[in-house]
């Protein structure tokens, strides 16, 4: 039979033992010591209940009960010093001890066979668990230690419509899904929908770092591809016209977008720059590579070790260098004829396959340029009901009323050729091909290619098995 030693020194230890003798009597027997009356007064006699009044100080007059082999010993006394005496005097006994930390100064013990409630941590953590917006964990259940996560997607997320297999590649796994007060099986679950509540198994620090990105507001973009946008110059091979057209949109997009910095690297450099004068602007680093000659390369490399969540380029060098800007898997801005200032339209091109992949995206940057998005439904044997329907319900949520969705059977260039003041914003799937190849035998999830004019964000819809660099 099981014995469990008490001392009761807190009006808590009142609760606990009337508990014990209304529900678990029959587990064993309960040895309680105590100072007040009123915890002993409070409880109904019990033939497993034993009941010693004896002052916490005076250790003579308990240790004879110490001796008995006890099952283990609950420490639950208010008092600091009164608490701190019998812990020194009960340790150096095998069973296990449970120790009530009433205060957040408190010097922590080594002994192997402690556990301890900490009553100011538990306290905080279910206030914190309260607010909104905070990661949820499971305290009391497996290590305790932060590895089993709730948290509830909102409808701006990055993981909204998305397959729960992704987290896959966090090392992270999906327990469950609960969706309108219903418990779903996650392997018949297809997508994570808005307002999804998840259940995450993990490594604590992963999961710390799922949340935020889960989390992750409107108008976060460049966030989760990256903190920051990057230009490279290489100022031996470009114009000097296409340099400051792409120096102009990179500074008008540090502006408007929530990056961290940009960053401007320069390749080749010339004597007679003037683009040092940009660092007077505040979160602008500009360096110089003055042993690397080639672009690819040195995109490569600072790709790995900069954080990087938007390229900006040009048509040239997007074109010369496509299957590297493809393999770095970030968003990349591929700067057209007209300047991004007047960009008052996002034009989007409807595909089934990916749209609503990118959706987040597409929303983020009307939100932070404050412009309307345009979704064209131009696939005649396609009427694309259901995607324009889950479009409306994100920008419902995401309270957006720029929004707009145009059908028609003209050839989606032709369409929008006569368009001005418009960037377009395609999911960024593969290796674009060839001109020619587009012009002879066209696709609509391809007719970006021949739109060179405008200025154009090019997504990357990463496989879940990619990791996110």
């Amino acid at each position: 039979m099981n014995k469990i030693l008490i001392f009761a020194g807190a009006q808590e230890s009142k609760l606990l033992i009337q508990k014990i003798s209304e529900n678990y009597l029959n587990l064993g027997e309960f040895h309680i010591i105590y100072e007040d009356n009123e915890i002993k007064n409070s409880i109904k006699e019990k033939e497993n209940l034993f009941f010693y009044k004896i002052d916490f100080f005076a250790y003579e007059a308990y240790k004879d009960i110490l001796r008995k082999d006890f099952t283990k010993v609950i420490i639950l006394i208010k008092n600091k010093r009164e608490a701190e005496f019998v812990l020194k005097k009960v340790k150096h006994y095998k069973y296990p001890i449970l120790f009530t930390k009433f205060w957040i100064e408190f010097e922590k013990s080594e002994i192997k066979n402690l556990e301890i409630i900490d009553v100011p941590e538990i306290t905080t953590n279910k206030i914190i668990d309260f607010l909104p917006n905070v990661p949820l964990y499971a305290r009391d259940i497996g290590l305790g230690i932060g590895e089993i996560l709730e948290v509830e997607v909102p409808p701006h997320s990055p993981f909204t419509y998305k397959s729960p297999s992704i987290f896959k590649k966090y090392g992270i796994s999906v327990a469950a899904i609960y969706r309108n007060e219903e418990l779903k099986q996650v392997e018949n679950t297809k997508l994570i929908l808005p307002n999804d509540k998840l259940i995450l198994i993990g490594p604590p620090q992963k999961l710390k770092e799922i949340f935020t990105q889960i989390k992750s507001n409107i108008g976060a973009f460049p966030q989760p591809y990256g903190q920051n946008i990057y230009l490279l110059l290489d100022m031996k091979n470009m114009h000097k016209k296409e340099i400051y057209k792409l120096l102009k949109t990179a500074l008008f997009l540090h502006r408007r977008l929530k990056n961290k910095k940009l960053i401007i690297k320069i390749i080749n450099p010339s004597l007679n720059s003037q683009i040092y004068k940009l660092f007077k602007f505040p979160n602008i680093d500009i360096s110089t590579d003055f042993y690397s000659t080639e672009y690819i390369k040195t995109l490569k490399e600072d790709n790995e070790k900069l954080n990087i969540g938007l390229i900006i380029t040009n048509n040239d060098y997007f074109y010369e260098y496509k299957s590297a800007f493809f393999n770095l898997r970030k968003p990349i801005l591929k700067v057209g004829e007209e300047s991004i200032k007047k960009c008052q339209n996002l034009s989007v091109i409807l595909n089934d396959k990916y749209i609503l992949r990118i959706a987040p995206v597409i929303f983020d940057l009307s939100y932070q340029l404050d412009v309307k998005v345009t979704f064209y439904n131009i696939d005649p044997e396609n009427s694309y009901n259901e995607l324009i329907e889950h479009l409306k319900t994100l920008a419902k949520n995401f309270n957006f009323s720029k929004v707009e969705f145009i059908n028609s059977k003209e050839n989606p260039v032709f369409l929008l050729q006569k368009k001005q003041h418009t960037c377009l914003i395609e999911a960024f799937t593969k290796i674009p091909p060839l001109k020619i190849k587009q012009i002879l035998f066209p696709k609509i999830e391809d007719s970006f290619i021949l739109l060179d004019k405008f200025n154009q964000f090019l997504i990357p819809i990463k496989d879940e098995n990619e990791s996110n660099n």
